[in-house]
């Protein structure tokens, strides 16, 4: 049947629940319009999208805060005590302060030095003698020993170790490894320690040298930085002591030439002094003056050797003085304390930013969801994806054990699972008598999506309206209407085709739901010969001038041919799609296939669409205002007797 030659009229009174077809008669089979599906949230489906997933939002931030904050307690609280030395001020040759350049260069000198490979390694010498430090270290690390050690890496022979790139792979991992996690060997401190947590600065742009040190441990860290602190003014003392004993030594030695020197000139200038002329009258004037020249000479040599002498006896008193003043270079202005309070972080405090965070993170990601779905959930997404009206939705029923469908109809007649299949029923025999119709062909796009309870829901529900109503099962690849029905002693539909036998013999009555049925062979068969002829028209086509309805559930029409030789002899196709599951790509393929022109050219009357496994309280959340929401927001209303 070509829907194209439908009277314009009646078409038009075909309607869905919510969607009439004008639209979809006047345009015919067009593509579907994603534009709508694929733009930008707005403020309000943004709101609506975060408050649906609140739930994933909520557990996101909890859970990771927990998580957050159980590793964050678990970290032990660092200490950090801090020491403060003094750098005096340095004096010119000429007793003048120095320039302000000279300071700076002086500090950062001092600072250097404290943190110096040499000046770390007394340190870690001086604190492993020290039985305080060791009591102290031992007691912080008690603890701490069995979560930080690594264990040892495998050993294996060094030829072996050198020739496989495992061993060297893994000798690799346990370097890099170690690094995170250091195993000492029993060492409580050692010179990494020291550079990694040990910090020198200069206090703004003052004289005063702030050193501090950070461990787990109060009284470990104010040891160690006390001990850095007079290790270091004690070597700076130690060696300027032995800087003005070398020069006072070597200053006593030259003392010692001075004073042999100007003795000697002194004696010599005597000696030249006494000696008599021995010369005759004409040359004794000419000697007596080369004497005194000689005698002159020899003075003012003594008289020089002697002011070296007083010199640097004066300079050797000097430095004999200033031997009480050693430690002026630099001096401890304050040693450190235990800290009362930790230095790092208060891990309560990140409880807050990181709640934050993450809620804003499950946002976002609760957003890239949404965006992501391509599930189908409403009759506008339907209409939208597929150009097909949708005739409605059943609910899904999660609350139910060892009762099928069907049966609950019959005992909740007024549920939201039964009011939807009436709405179902009467869209597609009650709107328009007239042209209602006889055969109605349920099938899906892939299997799974609840065809075979919706067939025999809507089976049952015509039957209680008093139509004469066939079920026939043409599932050829699974047939599960006899699981549904709980029947399996029915006759088969191919006992007709095959057999010749007369339909009325084969067709099993249900008094208790008031349905005829016709069975699939559970044996595998290849059924499409059957189709390719016209067998099976001419039964339908028998059957409809006995029975008001004829409801076949088909088998799904994708990967499988049979499905779409059977749309063509059915009067309806309605096309059920799992509400949220079924992806609009694959539907739309499935729909492509039944708008392709039979072997006749005509194509397939407009299938109905039918949203089937709806989590109503779920569809609510969407807001979209049609029967579903309803049906939450109103649920005592409805659920009332009437």
């Amino acid at each position: 049947m070509n829907w194209t030659h439908i009277d314009r009229d009646i078409a038009y009174r075909i309607a869905s629940d919510i969607q009439p077809i004008r639209n979809i008669y006047n345009s015919g089979y067009t593509q579907p319009d994603d534009a709508q599906a694929t733009s930008g949230l707005y403020l309000i489906e943004l709101l609506d999208t975060l408050r649906r997933r609140r739930r994933l939002i909520l557990t996101i931030a909890l859970c990771g805060t927990l998580l957050a904050s159980a590793a964050a307690l678990l970290v032990a609280p660092k200490y950090t005590a801090a020491a403060q030395i003094i750098v005096e001020p340095t004096q010119g040759a000429s007793g003048a302060s120095a320039s302000p350049a000279s300071e700076d260069s002086a500090i950062d000198t001092q600072v250097k030095l404290l943190t110096s490979h040499d000046q770390l390694q007394r340190v870690v010498k001086s604190l492993l003698a020290d039985p305080e430090f060791i009591a102290t270290a031992k007691r912080s690390r008690r603890t701490a020993a069995a979560t930080t050690a690594l264990p040892s890496p495998p050993t294996q022979p060094a030829a072996e170790a050198d020739a496989s790139w495992a061993g060297e792979l893994n000798r690799r991992l346990h370097i890099w490894i170690g690094t995170f996690f250091r195993n000492r060997h029993g060492t409580l401190i050692d010179v990494e320690d020291l550079e990694r947590h040990l910090r020198v600065a200069q206090e703004d742009r003052s004289r005063i040298i702030v050193v501090r040190y950070t461990s787990q441990s109060p009284e470990e860290s104010a040891i160690v930085v006390n001990k850095a602190v007079q290790l270091y003014i004690d070597s700076q003392n130690d060696q300027k002591s032995k800087y003005t004993s070398r020069e006072l030594a070597l200053l006593r030695d030259r003392i010692a030439e001075a004073r042999n020197a100007a003795t000697q000139s002194a004696i010599a200038a005597q000696k030249e002094a006494r000696s008599p002329p021995q010369a005759s009258q004409d040359q004794s004037s000419q000697g007596a003056q080369d004497a005194n020249a000689r005698i002159r000479a020899l003075e003012r040599e003594a008289a020089a050797s002697a002011l070296i002498y007083s010199n640097l006896q004066r300079r050797e008193r000097e430095i004999i003085g200033q031997r009480g003043d050693i430690g002026s270079i630099a001096r401890i202005v304050s040693l450190a304390t235990p800290p009362n309070q930790p230095s790092s972080h208060n891990p309560i405090l990140f409880i807050l930013p990181t709640l934050i965070i993450l809620l804003v993170g499950g946002s976002f990601i609760a957003v890239i969801m949404e965006q992501s779905d391509r599930g189908l959930r409403s009759e506008r997404d339907v209409k939208d994806a597929l150009g097909i009206p949708c005739v409605g939705f059943i609910p899904r029923l999660s609350d139910i054990r060892n009762v099928k469908p069907h049966q609950h109809m019959l005992t909740e007649p007024f549920s939201a699972y039964t009011e939807s299949i009436r709405s179902v029923v009467g869209e597609l025999w009650l709107t328009t008598p007239q042209r209602a119709p006889r055969t109605v062909l349920i099938s899906s796009s892939v299997p799974g999506e609840g065809k075979t309870t919706a067939a025999v829901s809507i089976a049952v529900c015509a039957a209680s309206l008093g139509r004469r109503v066939l079920m026939i099962d043409l599932d050829f690849k699974r047939p599960s209407v006899s699981r549904e029905l709980g029947d399996s002693t029915a006759g088969e539909i191919f006992d007709v085709l095959l057999r010749n036998q007369s339909a009325a013999d084969i067709t099993t009555h249900i008094p208790d739901l008031g349905i005829d049925y016709l069975a699939m062979p559970t044996s595998p068969l290849d059924a499409l010969p059957i189709l390719a002829d016209q067998r099976l028209p001419l039964l339908l086509s028998e059957l409809s001038k006995s029975y008001d309805s004829i409801i076949i559930d088909g088998p799904p029409l994708l990967g499988i041919v049979e499905s779409r030789l059977l749309a063509p002899m059915a009067d309806k196709v309605v096309f059920v799609v799992k509400w949220g599951s079924t992806r609009r790509e694959v539907a739309q393929n499935a729909i492509g296939l039944l708008r392709a022109p039979n072997r006749r050219g005509e194509g397939i009357d407009i299938p109905l669409a039918l949203l089937t496994q709806v989590d109503l309280k779920m569809h609510a959340t969407y807001r979209y205002g049609d029967a579903g929401e309803a049906l939450v927001t109103y649920e005592n209303y409805y659920s009332r007797p009437t």
